[in-house]
């Protein structure tokens, strides 16, 4: 009878035993679970406080550009003496809100590219124009006489050199509210183009 009251005893013990591991072990998880959310949130904090900098940065650096000055500094570039260059500007203003310097890249970019994959000789066509709230930027080779030619390639990343540039170009164009790709315009074949919020004069915001 004592044995038996001792093996209960016993076996009440391991149960208990078990039954603290196990508690111990829900009550270690659950601290886990709640150390790791916590370290999640901060860290959703942190990124979404940089992205508030990151904007209030832009905000203070954005200045209304024309876009003319800046297509003609671009057709000046390193690379272009192959190309003939074919600008076509309006008589009034372009403007856009953004960072000249990222501006003055982009437009660099795609006319580096252009010079590097068109023919010797061939006439890179660069127009730009209002139309209705969008200021458009558009590129064609006016010498291709394929349906898609290398110019408007720039996004395949069939040229691997050009693959960085292209992703810098979107993430400018997507940063200044726009966008870019290839397109054709005025009936001739793909080329690039670039679309951007309009901005009046004298207006400072994003």
């Amino acid at each position: 009878m004592a044995s038996a009251q001792l093996q209960s005893g016993n076996l009440g013990a391991v149960i208990a035993s078990v039954v603290l591991l196990g508690l111990g072990g829900v009550l270690f998880l659950m601290g886990a679970l709640f150390v790791a959310g916590a370290r999640q949130g901060a860290k959703a904090r942190e990124l979404a406080e940089q992205a508030r900098n990151d904007v209030r940065r832009r905000q203070d650096a954005s200045r209304v550009q024309d876009l003319r000055p800046l297509l003609d500094a671009a057709a000046g570039g390193a690379g272009c003496q192959a190309i003939r260059l074919d600008v076509q500007l309006p008589p009034d203003a372009v403007p856009v809100l953004g960072i000249e310097a990222e501006l003055r890249e982009l437009l660099a970019k795609v006319t580096a590219y252009a010079a590097s994959v068109m023919r010797a000789g061939a006439t890179l066509q660069v127009s730009a124009r209002v139309q209705g709230a969008q200021a458009v930027i558009h590129w064609r080779d006016l010498e291709a006489d394929d349906a898609r030619p290398a110019l408007a390639k720039f996004f395949d990343g069939t040229h691997a050199a050009a693959a960085g540039a292209a992703r810098a170009c979107e993430r400018i164009a997507s940063h200044h509210g726009g966008r870019i790709y290839s397109a054709p315009h005025a009936g001739g074949v793909l080329g690039l183009t670039l679309r951007l919020p309009l901005q009046a004069w004298g207006v400072n915001t994003l």
